[in-house]
């Protein structure tokens, strides 16, 4: 449980289009708790401006390794506070 002040990580996974952006929601959905985000600002240079946030940050490298086997391969990983 989130106490008052405590600062929360997440797991960002970025893409270079929205096309690929939506796949890979549908990918996820159903099996992992996510939802699509606007891209954070420190991570948006030469990427798409949306992104999937992971609400399960345990499970991020399941999550990739799914995307990957779909052939659809994340920009990047980023855990951002």
């Amino acid at each position: 449980m989130l106490r008052v002040g405590q600062i929360m990580t997440r797991s960002i996974l970025t893409f270079e289009t929205v096309f690929q952006v939506l796949a890979a929601e549908k990918i996820l959905t159903g099996k992992f708790r996510c939802r699509t985000v606007p891209t954070p600002a420190l991570l948006s240079t030469s990427i798409c401006g949306m992104s999937i946030e992971l609400l399960e940050l345990e499970r991020t490298q399941e999550a990739a390794e799914l995307l990957i086997v779909n052939s659809l391969k994340p920009h990047g990983i980023h855990s951002v506070d």
